[in-house]
């Protein structure tokens, strides 16, 4: 009897799964996505849809300004690197100078561009600054209420567009632009029209993640679906969902959800409800704000979107893992409490294989800690991206 229970004790079945777990985040920090516990790893390994945010995500998040133009029909270009290409018009600088000390306070991408192109011509901080999240911003300066952000939320706000500026819109919206606009006490005074990058290695990861088993692929922005689908069009998404403000990024997740397990990718305060709606939430840690990597369950330690499905594939590979190890535990223990009812095995015997049985589990979960000779590493995470992760 004392035979029987000593054996019948389930050692490696305690530790068959929280052994996996923990060698598997491990091996996934140091391939630079971090993971608050063993829920979000096994999550993970179920995903069939991620969901990503475009700006900062998909893209490099570092928006330029490359053209305005007014509803009079004055106009400017930009080089590359934001900068202006010739000197501007009158109407186009005093807009410039406008929106640049109205975004003085702010940390959005698109509120740094329009602060570089602004150059010497951004002023001290408004009187007063509110940000308006999935919209834009209002400010006081000088008495006068200067509203800067998407057309939709200067409509609602009550500035109305004349014909010529709607067509403007059009134009720069056609060309893939992110369209921004500035209007001061009701009245529109300018367009920007921005440009962002894909990161260089998001088609990569795209058609990773597609490899890893992830059957759907979609964008979530609150640009202008022109500006989304040039992006999806570029990347080879499945769907663009536009337009949308906060809650509406997390109701689309929800109800993907409903269907399949979901990921959200995304690095700023608008993802922030969409990251805690989803199964797994991943934030961008080198881009993403401190709201995104507040409330996602994951982080990327870099930009590199590489990773992602990497650890997806790591995360399958965990969940084999305990699988395996569940089997060997339970397998184990029904032999030897066979033996020990039939009289074959005993104390000494019994406990010697029991052990290895522990030993075992161990040294299956560890192979989790080794890459796939297969797989190449993704690349190195800087000691800069690593901190503003941890922070």
């Amino acid at each position: 009897a004392l035979t029987l229970l000593v054996i019948a004790c389930p050692g490696a079945l305690v530790i068959a799964t929280p052994v996996a777990s923990v060698t598997g985040i491990g091996r996934a920090a140091r391939d630079g996505v971090l993971l608050k516990g063993g829920e979000p790893l096994e999550s993970l390994a179920r995903v069939r849809t991620v969901a990503f945010d475009k700006t900062g995500t998909l893209t490099r998040g570092r928006p330029a300004v490359r053209e305005i133009i007014t509803p009079a029909g004055a106009y400017a270009q930009f080089r590359g690197d934001g900068t202006p290409a010739a000197p501007l018009p009158e109407a186009v600088s005093e807009a410039l100078a406008l929106a640049a000390r109205a975004e003085a306070g702010s940390e959005h991408p698109i509120a740094a561009a329009i602060r570089t192109a602004a150059g010497e011509l951004a002023g001290k901080r408004p009187e007063e600054f509110e940000a308006v999240a999935g919209g834009g911003a209002r400010a006081l300066i000088g008495g006068r209420e200067v509203l800067i952000g998407s057309a939709a939320f200067l409509q609602a706000s009550g500035v109305e567009l004349s014909v010529p500026a709607e067509e403007s819109l059009r134009d720069l919206r056609s060309r893939g632009r992110t369209v921004s606009g500035v209007a001061a006490d009701g009245r529109l005074l300018a367009w920007f029209g921005l440009a962002d990058e894909v990161r260089p290695h998001a088609r990569d990861a795209i058609a990773g993640l597609r490899a890893a088993g992830v059957r759907q692929i979609v964008m979530l922005t609150g640009d202008h679906r022109a500006t989304g689908e040039a992006v999806a069009t570029e990347l080879g998404l499945d769907a663009v969902h536009a337009e949308l403000l906060p809650e509406d990024k997390s109701d689309l997740v929800a109800d993907l959800a409903r269907s399949s397990t979901v990921a959200m990718v995304g690095d700023g305060v608008n993802d922030a409800p969409a990251l805690a709606r989803a199964d797994v939430g991943i934030a961008m840690g080198a881009a993403g704000t401190r709201a995104a990597l507040g409330t996602a369950p994951g982080a990327l330690r870099g930009d590199d979107l590489r990773t992602l499905p990497e650890a997806i594939r790591l995360a399958q590979r965990t969940l084999n893992v305990v699988r395996q190890n569940l089997v060997i535990a339970l397998g184990t223990v029904a032999l030897l409490v066979a033996g020990v009812l039939a009289g074959e095995v005993h104390m000494a015997g019994g406990m010697l294989v029991h052990q290895a049985s522990v030993l075992l589990v161990i040294v299956n979960a560890l192979r989790l800690a080794r890459r796939p000779q297969s797989r190449p590493a993704p690349t190195p995470v800087t000691a800069r991206s690593s901190e503003a992760a941890v922070q």
